[in-house]
């Protein structure tokens, strides 16, 4: 037996972080990855569709339902236990475990009661000299680790230790029928174009779409698909609608001490040449490196004088037109990067005298706080408006580009912005030629205008080799960029595998491929 209660008009299970707004009949409450397969076998049998939503921190619409039922895992949550291979350790945890509690667990050993994977892995990790973390950080540390694999999720460390698929050892997926496969890295490979493998007492082979996917730039767009690929990396970025991953091995990091730096500069052609100087330079290093520019910093301002302790960060120097912030490893060569860093920032109007440097955690969280006030602003601005505009939902940019193209790129969200006369600001992941530019919205006139100017971007961004989506998946919102970027032959082929593996439909319709 299963949990199921009926939604009502109004309900957190029918909308997401984009604020955009689903339908749905019930809500669905597996406590155990038995009674996941359960719900999956019943629903599969009467071909009704199940929408699978855990935190429900994306910004896409993956889990917001269009009809049938919500298929919640927020009770699928804890960390299992600790192992080591070859790689090094790993921890295993249910699939709506938070980004934030595996990292209490690590940061402060808490591995009384959890499972030796291998023996003595538990003992062996909490006598390291240095705690560990999963480093991925795709920002949003209450989002679920089953959610980041489904998306592949990525954000500012991506710099340096690249998207989640690369830290996935080992995933459990129960397929739409309610099967169970259990699949770890290397251990069913791609013959060609052909993939075979069991599930229970189910035998798929399917045959792969023929388009490659595009490793040269951030992407997130769908599954990694290629000849000879890893069966894992099908089920990494494939947003649900292959199967439902319960239960994840991902990789650890000894955890560095970081000094976390805010340096700010008279307006964004500075900071972004100094964003050249930094990529450019081995002695830096950082561990990421994030833009916010001078729209963003107003933001902030504004946000400071209307509620001045909604903020808790220093004002930021009157002179600052624009800001990065960066993280450097505290590994004994601080004098030497902070050496090159005041090279390159008074090259380009900035100084450290003018910055902000914290290694306390208090004094991070804060510089934190101030980058991640941006987004949140614009989030709960969009939220303030759908009483009055209810089809209304958040509009980021989420396109990155090769590095050669990347002022091109700069260049052309400008000149198109300015020509539509639409507000905006720019900020984020400049370190991967990959910012967010954000429209402030006021009518729907704008909002139906925004969308057909982030098409042109998509456009462009494929045009230039880059991706459409590079960290935020594709869910609902953004399924006729598939099609930007593999042609009408390579949606089709995935539909193709999405009726291999689900026949009958159920799992996430509308997610990726319409």
């Amino acid at each position: 037996m299963f949990q199921r209660q009926r939604i009502g008009h109004s309900t957190e299970y029918l909308t997401d972080e984009s604020k955009m707004t689903g339908r749905a009949d019930n809500v669905l409450l597996p406590y155990s990855e038995q009674e996941l397969r359960e719900i999956l076998r019943v629903y599969n049998s009467k071909g009704t569709p199940v929408t699978v939503a855990s935190m429900r921190t994306g910004v896409s619409g993956g889990s917001v339902p269009k009809g049938g039922d919500v298929l919640s895992l927020e009770h699928l949550k804890g960390v299992v236990g600790i192992g080591r291979d070859d790689r090094g350790y790993f921890l295993r945890a249910m699939a709506c475990t938070t980004l934030a509690e595996i990292d209490d667990v690590l940061a402060h050993r808490r591995f009384s009661g959890l499972e030796d994977i291998t023996e003595g892995a538990c003992e062996s990790l909490a006598e390291e000299p240095v705690a560990y973390c999963y480093p991925v950080d795709p920002t949003e540390m209450n989002g679920s680790i089953g959610g980041n694999i489904a998306t592949n999720a990525s954000g500012p460390r991506t710099y340096r230790y690249g998207p989640t698929r690369e830290w996935v050892r080992r995933i459990r997926v129960v397929m739409a029928d309610g099967s169970l496969a259990v699949v770890s890295r290397g251990d069913y490979v791609a013959d060609g174009r052909r993939m075979s493998f069991p599930a229970g007492r189910n035998y798929f082979s399917l045959e792969l779409p023929h388009y490659d996917f595009n490793d040269s730039v951030k992407n997130s767009a769908g599954p990694r698909i290629g000849e000879n690929m890893d069966l894992l990396d099908l089920f990494i970025g494939s947003e649900g609608i292959f199967g439902v991953i319960s239960e994840a091995d991902v990789y650890l990091v000894p955890r560095r001490p970081l000094v976390s730096n805010i340096l700010f500069f008279p307006d964004d052609a500075s900071a972004l040449e100094s964003v050249r100087g930094i990529r450019s330079d081995p002695a830096v290093d950082p561990e990421f490196l994030e833009f916010m520019d001078c729209r963003s910093i107003e933001l902030v301002r504004s946000r400071k004088r209307r509620d001045p302790l909604s903020l808790p960060v220093p004002d930021i120097p009157e002179d600052a037109g624009s800001a990065l912030f960066f993280d450097l490893p505290d590994d004994g060569t601080l004098d030497s990067r902070y050496s090159r860093v005041k090279e390159i920032a008074e090259r380009h109007g900035g100084s450290l005298e003018s910055s902000w440097c914290g290694h306390e955690e208090s004094d991070r969280e804060r510089m934190r706080a101030l980058r991640h006030s941006v987004p949140e602003t614009i989030f709960e601005y969009v939220a303030s408006l759908k009483d009055a505009m209810p089809r209304i939902h958040k509009l980021g940019s989420d396109m990155s580009v090769p590095d050669g193209s990347a002022d091109e790129m700069m260049a052309f969200y400008r000149r198109r912005l300015d020509e539509e006369g639409l507000e905006y600001c720019m900020f984020g992941h400049i370190g991967d030629n990959h910012p967010h530019v954000e429209i402030i919205l006021k009518s729907m006139d704008e909002f139906e205008r925004a969308k057909a100017v982030y098409e042109e971007f998509a456009a462009k961004a494929v045009e230039l080799g880059g991706s459409p989506s590079a960290e935020h998946g594709i869910g609902k919102i953004k399924t006729r960029y598939m099609e930007m970027l593999y042609g009408k032959d390579g949606v089709e082929e995935l539909r193709g595998l999405k009726k291999a593996l689900d026949p009958n439909w159920i799992l996430c319709p509308g997610n990726m491929i319409g």
